[in-house]
């Protein structure tokens, strides 16, 4: 009886062993798994570094470096070009220009835009550099902007394909001709929301009417009907730009600190400043909330209550008429 209950145990504990075996197998197995896939998505395809760079003329050199990487197991020839863009109005999009449209446009870049190599002939897993020159002697006053544009082909493949892959880095270079002016202003600054709700974000649209891009920061400030402080929002924490002659939108999230909000009058304040003179504008939006409440609930709780009143009363008369 004890030599079989010996042997029972002996095989339970020789599954078990085999089951936690088999279970450390397959967690090994997965994480592989998943780290093999998440390093195929982080390195596919081409990529180029930096994707956004910034040159001031009065202090950069006017040149830079571009980066480009084959992560395919296939060779690639990529082929450089340039291109101007211009922001769309309020908008954090941008448009490309064609040649007849950038004539036109005073803030162009590309006519002064020459390259080390305008063809990177790429093996597989190869990484290699290309220096982007600026004429920075002919460059006339103000900001100007063009993309560099990377067409990748992959040589010996006879299939037709309608899609082209195109790598894209913005290049925004300000000029150093003692023209440069920073200047901006508050188009408008309203919150966001439905009705009277506590708005959790604010509506900043910041128009530059300078000739440089710049990078509007700031520090928004909420102040409830006593006057506390009670929530606060960082303006731009992507530090996206605002090109000049044109209008671009911002929205702040609100962190709210106190968790008990009362209907009345509230006062937003937004500090904000841009630019390397550090220009500065203060703007304030009052607005009523009804904080947490929800007045339209309320109302129909209010409603709901006087009606069950009303038909307690006129029940109560009708038993009082029956005595």
């Amino acid at each position: 009886m004890i030599t079989l209950r010996l042997m029972i145990i002996q095989k339970l504990n020789s599954k078990v062993t085999i089951l936690s075996l088999a279970v450390v197998i397959l967690t090994f197995a997965f994480c592989f798994l998943t780290l093999g896939a998440f390093a195929q998505n982080q390195q596919k395809g081409v990529s180029v570094m930096p994707s956004i760079a910034h040159i001031d003329l009065a202090y950069d050199t006017p040149e830079y470096n571009l980066t480009y990487s084959n992560n395919t197991n296939s060779s690639v020839t990529l082929n450089l070009s340039v291109k101007d863009f211009t922001q769309l109005e309020d908008s954090y999009k941008i448009s490309f220009l064609t040649t007849n449209q950038a004539q036109n446009y005073k803030y162009s870049l590309s006519s002064w835009i020459s390259f080390e190599n305008k063809f990177l002939e790429l093996a597989p897993k190869e990484t290699k550099t290309v220096k982007i020159f600026i004429d920075k002697n002919r460059i006339t006053k103000g900001g100007h902007y063009a993309s560099i544009l990377a067409e990748v082909n992959q040589p010996g493949n006879s299939k037709n394909v309608n899609l082209r892959e195109v790598l894209s880095s913005l290049l925004f270079v300000r000029a150093s001709t003692g023209k440069e002016i920073e200047e901006g202003k508050i188009s408008s600054f309203e919150p966001q929301r439905d009705n009277i709700e506590y708005p959790d974000t604010f509506l900043l649209r910041f128009q530059n009417n300078g000739n440089v891009h710049v990078i509007p920061y700031g520090l928004l400030q909420i102040y409830d009907p006593f006057g506390n402080l009670i929530g606060k929002g960082i303006l731009n924490e992507n530090s996206l730009d605002a090109l000049p002659e044109s209008i671009r939108s911002y929205n702040i999230t609100i962190t709210t600190a106190s968790k008990l909000l009362l209907p009345g009058n509230y006062t937003a304040k937004l500090n904000l400043h841009f630019g390397k003179t550090n220009q500065k504008l203060v703007t304030l939006v009052k607005y009523f909330s009804q904080g947490n409440f929800d007045f339209t609930k309320i109302g129909i709780g209010v409603i709901l209550i006087v009606i069950v009143l009303l038909i307690y009363r006129k029940r109560k008369k009708k038993i009082n008429k029956s005595e």
